[in-house]
């Protein structure tokens, strides 16, 4: 090799050794712009939205991360990272949740809402992690996926799941309600016959036996009987005054009375024999084999007694009694119904005779039973068919020497049997509960007479109508007198109720309300045959009763019967101090006028001043003889 050559290959070397440094800062310059290019090409084409944050505060981020939450390019730069969440509690709970994981050194893992620039909210799956996990606050990167879609599934599919799980539990529980329905059917099959059974056969309320199932063990009892010469007794027993609880207190506190009797009669008698419930306040006792007629007048002395305490319903402390009637196999009969009715008519008696007592059937009473119901039915077509009719009596005031009013009294006219007394009829009426029709046809009509007497130019007078105790309590009453006054047109002090002292002494205190409301419309109130009860006289001072009436068997022993004196003086003395009027009825001689008159008695009404009269006989009505 020539010098040249040598020379020239190592000044090329040389000049490769001082161009080296040159060319390498080339060379790295030109790696490092396509290191960035490459790494723009990276964030721009990212499927994912790429964050970096410095100090809670938006530094960078790459094209879709702007797109996924509608900023325009940069638009985000210096924003706080609070704008990016929906609200301050959820920013600073990421950030409480964030912290430590990244300060140790950890990536970050999280699904949480985040909030667009207009205000929408989406689904973010977001994984972050520091540069410097000692500094996170100096830098973290985040990356960010919108999940909304598949949030939306994920929801969907867990509902689908739930409502999956739902119709299995659903179905699994039917299956499992129809196995033990199939189970159960043959068992309940034979409940549902014997509640149907039991609802044929037995009351509903009080849970006794009824008519049918009565009728039945007492054909068992009679024919058992019958195969061994036994005895039975067949009691009937009606509630005394049950009526008055249902119309005073209501029907709810009926019902509880009636449940309440039905266990003491019960309590009352042997598991072998039948208590059952007829209807209403009706109850039927059947005695299995009695050796004689003691034992059922034991056991009704012992139902009697069962009664004696107290029924407390509620606020109502109540008092029941019963009244019953017996009939005895084989004395009144061999057949069921027969001793039933022999059983009613003995209790019917019981009834009038006082209630609260016990009585046996006899032939005797069963004539006069059989004489009620005959009355009961006829006075129904009486009163459809207008054979009832009004008298009327003067009240005289002897020392004025005028009428000051009228009594009407009721008459009935049988065309088959002719004038029947009413003492004879209305206690019927009482029982059957017709008293209320019948005295409300004697209230309208009373006041009907009064107006042709006005309009005829007589003078202006109260009319008094004396009022049943039933009437008395009746819960329509005073909406009764207010219409029938509207009606014909009458001014209420124009009216005047007559109430016995007997009426009145059976609940003075239950009552005084009824007797204000009736004082309330300005219709007049007095006590009828007075002397005959116990009426509580410092009650009697607070109501507002306008007239006293002497009973007319006191007037009736006048002259000379000293305990007739003393009765009428201590009554005219009583209405004096209470500032009452007083009259006496039933004035038929002038002897009984001036025995009265030399008491202090000047009101009268009786035979002596006038008969009672129709309502036409004018004359004999308002100038009554006996008056000289």
């Amino acid at each position: 090799m020539s010098a040249n050559k040598v020379e020239s290959l190592d000044d090329r070397r040389a000049i490769e050794r001082r161009d080296a440094p040159r060319r390498g800062n080339d060379n790295a310059s030109q790696s490092s712009g396509q290191a960035l290019l490459e790494l723009r090409a990276i964030l721009e084409n990212a499927t994912v939205g790429i964050l970096f944050t410095r100090n809670r505060t938006l530094v960078r981020a790459n094209p879709l991360f702007a797109h996924m939450f509608g900023y325009g390019e940069n638009a985000f730069i210096g924003l706080p990272g609070r704008a990016l969440y929906p609200s301050d509690v959820a920013y600073e709970s990421l950030g409480i949740e964030a912290g430590p994981v990244l300060a140790a050194g950890l990536p970050f893992r999280s699904e949480i809402q985040m909030r667009r620039q207009d205000g929408s909210l989406f689904w973010c799956r977001m994984s972050a992690k520091a540069i410097d996990p000692r500094h996170p606050q100096e830098g973290t990167i985040w990356i960010m996926e919108d999940i909304t879609h598949e949030h939306a599934a994920r929801e969907a599919l867990a509902r689908a799941h739930g409502e999956l799980e739902r119709r299995v539990e659903e179905r699994t529980a039917e299956l499992s309600a129809a196995n033990a329905k199939l189970q159960e059917e043959v068992f309940e099959r034979l409940q549902a016959e014997q509640r149907v059974w039991h609802l044929a056969h037995h009351d509903a309320l009080t849970g006794l036996p009824n008519r049918a199932l009565l009728h039945d063990r007492l054909q068992q009892t009679l024919a058992q009987a019958a195969r061994g010469h036994g005895r039975v007794a067949v009691m009937f027993l009606d509630l005394d005054r049950f009526k008055v609880i249902n119309d005073t207190l209501g029907h709810d506190v009926g019902d509880e009375l009636l449940k309440e009797v039905a266990q003491r009669l019960r309590d009352a008698v042997r598991a072998v024999d039948t208590v059952a419930r007829m209807g209403g306040d009706e109850f039927v006792i059947v005695l299995q084999e009695i050796a004689d007629v003691e034992d059922a007048a034991r056991v009704a002395e012992k139902i009697i007694a069962a009664f004696v305490p107290l029924v407390k319903i509620g606020k109502h402390e109540l008092r029941a009694s019963t009244s019953i009637g017996i009939g005895l196999y084989p004395e009144d009969g061999d057949a069921a119904y027969g001793l039933m009715k022999c059983a009613d008519t003995a209790m019917y008696n019981a009834k009038r005779s006082g209630r609260n007592q016990f009585h046996f059937f006899s032939a005797r009473q069963s004539a006069a039973a059989q004489r009620q119901m005959h009355i009961e039915k006829r006075l129904v077509t009486a009163l459809e068919q207008g054979q009832l009719s009004l008298v009327y009596q003067p009240l005289v005031d002897y020392g004025k020497r005028a009428v000051y009013g009228m009594e009407a009294l009721l008459r009935w006219h049988d065309p088959a049997v002719g004038d029947i007394d009413p003492a004879a009829f209305l206690p019927v009426a009482e029982e059957a509960d017709l008293i209320l029709p019948i005295g409300e046809w004697v209230l309208l009509n009373a006041m009907r007479q009064n107006r042709l007497w006005q309009e005829a130019g007589k003078p202006l007078l109260p009319v008094s109508i004396n009022l049943s105790p039933r009437q008395f309590r009746h819960k329509n009453l005073v909406g009764s007198l207010r219409a029938i006054l509207a009606e014909t047109g009458q001014p209420a002090r124009l009216l005047e109720l007559e109430i016995t002292e007997a009426a009145l002494a059976q609940d003075i205190e239950a009552g005084r309300a009824r007797i204000k409301e009736i004082a309330a419309l300005g219709v007049r109130l007095a006590i009828d045959n007075f002397g005959t009860g116990a009426t509580n006289l410092v009650a009697l001072r607070r109501l507002p009763i306008g007239r006293l009436k002497i009973d007319r068997r006191f007037v009736g022993a006048l002259p000379d019967d000293r305990d007739a004196q003393a009765v009428v003086a201590a009554s005219i003395g009583l209405a004096r101090g209470l500032e009452l009027d007083i009259a006496a009825a039933g004035v038929e001689t002038v002897a009984q006028r001036d025995a009265l008159l030399a008491l202090g008695c000047q009101r009268f009404q009786g035979y002596l001043f006038a008969r009672p009269q129709p309502g036409k006989n004018e004359a004999a009505l308002f100038a009554p003889t006996g008056m000289e």
